[in-house]
């Protein structure tokens, strides 16, 4: 005789503390998983990204002198050298008005050049890493770059701010007909241009690159004229800093370093550059970040110290409950990192990725189709398609992804699936192309590659925590 046995609701989890796993405001969780530290964006008890990271600074976003090791004329590219040994590769569009050091440019890149280079991907699998020429440096406000004159203007802001901002540049005369002003006496403040004198430097003599001016949303909602000039000059000074010191330093010479993955988060989490960033999902006084780990939480406060934000902080430190099993992570991720995906209706994905491409392939599973075969395959291959672009997500596939739906014998269907896939991926802050769909039913899908994938991303933790181990051992 058997006999129903109730469940216990857990002593530790309060009403309160399931209240806020349901939020719809996102929690970004700092803690570790088998040893690894990771970053996750949790959204109505759901993971929407994830990221294992060291404290070790990664590449993206350093700026180095580097040779042109060998031109490939028929690819349009070249390959720099950054470090000894470390090659990288340049495609020729990027490096259209070069920064050279070793020579007056002319517009031509040669083999033995030397030039300033921003590496913008780390390299994954057997592809090098990919650097530019086009510098770039930025803070909350605006971004300064290097390639053409031109100011643009983010598209979030109205034409209001737009209008407001170019008045008063203009005013100023920092932009000219459009573009910003070539002039170290227009970009550098009084203050920065006598301290620049006090230390022997010549800004003068800098054979400057065209430089342009981005503004970003947040230079529309400058609490005042002076903060917004603040923070102008002083990363113009940055930037005039960063060209001078590339006449006197050697090749292979790392002028400006990369963030931290963990500041790079961060200033992800409220920099706003992308309509779905980290800034608008925990944005509001439900929104917060959390770790269970002190030194994380010592470098969090840190940060809020001197970015001058106040960041909703805490310390989580239940011993009854982990945060970890308040939030389900292990399960988590370990759903992320298999290749098997569950649909509610019974239906399942199988992600694979390969050298070339990522293919993912919807299955129908236990789903029981009932009368019209046409509009189950159409329900399985909608929900289906709303679990694709979350794993895009989640794992950080790029490249070329193909997905293969259950074929669907109506046009209208096929068009609706595209219509909704390209709706759901407008929402992804990594650019995110649809294609199209082939006679074969395949999706075709495009992802900018950024950072590493998910699986690599902790397969490359367990690798270096094996190499730390044997070099204590």
């Amino acid at each position: 005789m058997s006999r129903k046995i109730e469940g216990k609701s857990s002593v530790t989890l309060t009403d309160e503390e399931l209240a806020l796993r349901q939020t719809d405001r996102g929690k970004l969780l700092f803690t570790s998983y088998q040893g690894r530290t990771c970053a996750l964006l949790v959204r109505n008890d759901r993971l929407v990204e994830a990221s294992f990271f060291s404290y070790k600074p990664p590449k993206i976003g350093a700026v180095y002198i580097g040779k042109v090791k060998s031109l490939a004329r028929n690819i349009d590219a070249c390959f720099v050298e950054i470090a000894e040994g470390e090659i990288c590769f340049l495609p020729l569009k990027d490096a259209v008005t070069p920064y050279l050091v070793n020579r007056p440019s002319d517009g031509r890149i040669l083999e033995g050049d030397e030039l300033l280079v921003q590496v913008v991907r780390d390299a994954q699998k057997a592809k090098r890493a990919s650097v530019t020429a086009h510098i770039s440096l930025s803070n909350e406000y605006f971004v300064l770059t290097t390639g053409n004159t031109n100011v643009g203007y983010s598209l979030k802001l109205s034409d209001e701010k737009k209008s407001a901002l170019k008045r008063s540049f203009t005013e100023m005369a920092v932009i000219r007909d459009g573009c910003l002003v070539q002039d170290y006496n227009i970009l550098l403040s009084i203050t920065e241009a006598e301290k620049m004198k006090r230390e022997g430097l010549r800004p003068e003599i800098i054979s400057f690159p065209p430089i342009g001016l981005i503004m970003r949303t947040k230079a529309g909602e400058a609490e005042s004229a002076e903060e917004l000039w603040k923070q102008f000059f002083s990363l113009a000074a940055q930037f005039i800093r960063l060209l001078y010191s590339a006449m006197y330093r050697n090749c292979f010479a790392c002028l400006r370093g990369a963030d931290s993955r963990f500041k790079t988060i961060l200033e992800e989490f409220y920099s706003g550059i992308a309509s779905s960033s980290y800034a608008s999902e925990l944005s509001g006084t439900s929104g917060e970040i959390i770790t269970d780990r002190k030194e994380l939480y010592d470098e969090l406060k840190k940060y809020e110290s001197e970015s001058g934000r106040e960041l909703n902080i805490r310390f989580y430190q239940d011993t009854m409950l982990s945060l970890s099993k308040l939030y389900s992570l292990e399960k988590k991720l370990e759903n992320a990192l298999d290749r098997h995906v569950w649909l509610k209706s019974g239906g399942f994905l199988i992600i694979e990725p390969t050298e070339a491409l990522t293919v993912i392939d919807v299955n129908s599973g236990k789903y029981e189709a009932g009368r019209d075969a046409d509009e189950a395959c159409r329900k399985i291959n909608m929900e289906a398609g709303e679990e694709v672009a979350r794993q895009l997500r989640l794992r950080n596939l790029s490249g070329i992804i193909v997905v293969d739906f259950i074929n669907m014998r109506s046009n209208q269907y096929r068009q609706e699936l595209l219509h909704y896939m390209r709706e759901l991926t407008a929402k992804d802050k990594i650019p995110t192309k649809i294609i199209d769909i082939t006679p074969l039913g395949l999706m075709e899908i495009t992802r900018k590659k950024i950072n590493k994938p998910l699986q690599e991303q902790f397969c490359q933790s367990v690798h270096t925590e094996i190499r730390q181990s044997d070099t204590r051992k």
